[in-house]
């Protein structure tokens, strides 16, 4: 399992876009991911779930994923959400 920290900086607030956006991101790879966020964690292949939670830019959350490719996954959904 990877966990990595990062800051929300994907805009001033999670929108309907971005989750969409992080759902299918997730999608792609066949490492489970989640967030998270506020002693909550967020499976990113629920839409509902991501959407469940008000995050903001500068809020702190962790990045986790497990599987086969769980480091480039984890890393990617990271730079996604810190707005790289």
């Amino acid at each position: 399992m990877v966990r990595l920290e990062t800051k929300f900086g994907a805009a001033d607030s999670l929108t309907p876009e971005i989750a969409a956006k992080l759902a299918h991101r997730a999608s792609h790879y066949q490492a489970s991911v989640s967030l998270v966020y506020g002693g909550r964690v967020l499976r990113l292949d629920s839409l509902i779930g991501i959407l469940s939670v008000q995050m903001l830019r500068g809020s702190v959350l962790t990045v986790m994923a497990e599987g086969l490719d769980e480091k480039v996954a984890a890393a990617d959904i990271r730079n996604m959400i810190a707005g790289n």
